[in-house]
This record gives structure tokens, C-alpha cells and sequence, in this order.
């Protein structure tokens, strides 16, 4: 007698060993080959918060999105494990390069992110149209990246 098992399930919630925010975080963090400190940096955080956040000391996930940004994963996969881990270009904001030894993601030294992201998003997608617009004319003017 043969018999076929069709029956699928669907989970949830994760079954594997990223189970909480912490543990979450340090996969993604060592799968895209970052330091806590790196991390931190490209956030705007101290190493600390980030150290808090893997040991699920803190639990308020307020940064959660500036760091899924620059881990590029889901937002809602890396606070509740919902979704797929990985970003559909979708919601990206920006396209990151990786990061280098000892180089930050935050090229602007005199803003801080923070203040970007207390902004409201509507004003934030303001600000990104008019960085996008500013770069566009300092390409055509030829003070941006030189074509190889």
C-alpha cells in the first residue's frame, strides 16, 4: 500500500534558532561579516546599545529600522521574525555599499542620523528627493564619480 503525505504547513513564527530579536540581529549582523562596532557605527549607535540588543537586554526595538537598513533584512523579520529575512528592493531606501574595514555607512560627518531619523518619513522621503536632485546636478556638472 502507498500512501502521499500532502499536507503543508506554515509557520508563523520562526522554528529555527533566530528566535528572538537579539539572536536575529547577530545572525544578520555576522552574515553580512560586521562587527558589533562596525554596526554600530553605520547605525549611529553605541556598541553597547548593539550588545544589549543581541543579549535581549533591550527590548524596545526603537532603532530597529536604521539597523535592518543597513543589514539590509526586513524590518519586521529582524523585531518579530515576520516575513522573509532578506529586503525586497521594494523597501529599500538606498542601496548600501559594503562596508570596508574601518568605514562607516554615514557619509555626511556634520549630520548626525539620528536627526534624519527623528524626522517624520514623509519629510525624510522630502530630504531624499532633495539629495537626489543635488547629486544629479553635481554629476552634470562634473563633480561627481568619474565614469571608468
Amino acid at each position: 500500500m502507498i500512501v502521499n503525505i500532502t499536507n503543508v504547513f506554515a509557520f508563523h513564527r520562526s522554528i529555527t534558532f533566530v528566535n528572538t530579536l537579539g539572536s536575529r540581529l547577530r545572525y544578520a549582523r555576522t552574515l553580512r561579516g560586521l562587527t558589533q562596532a562596525q554596526l554600530a557605527r553605520a547605525c549611529g549607535l553605541s556598541q553597547g546599545a548593539i550588545g544589549n540588543y543581541e543579549s535581549d537586554r533591550r527590548r524596545n526595538a526603537k532603532d530597529v529600522f536604521r539597523i535592518a537598513e543597513v543589514l539590509k533584512v526586513s524590518a519586521a523579520w529582524l523585531a518579530m521574525g515576520t516575513e522573509p529575512m532578506e529586503m525586497s528592493a521594494a523597501h529599500t531606501l538606498a542601496e548600501h555599499t559594503p562596508l570596508a574595514a574601518g568605514m562607516t555607512a554615514w557619509p555626511f560627518p556634520d549630520v548626525e542620523p539620528d536627526r534624519i531619523w527623528a524626522l517624520p518619513a514623509k519629510q525624510r522621503m522630502t530630504l531624499n528627493n532633495i539629495l537626489a536632485t543635488a547629486l544629479a546636478g553635481l554629476e552634470e556638472d562634473g563633480a561627481g564619480p568619474s565614469p571608468t
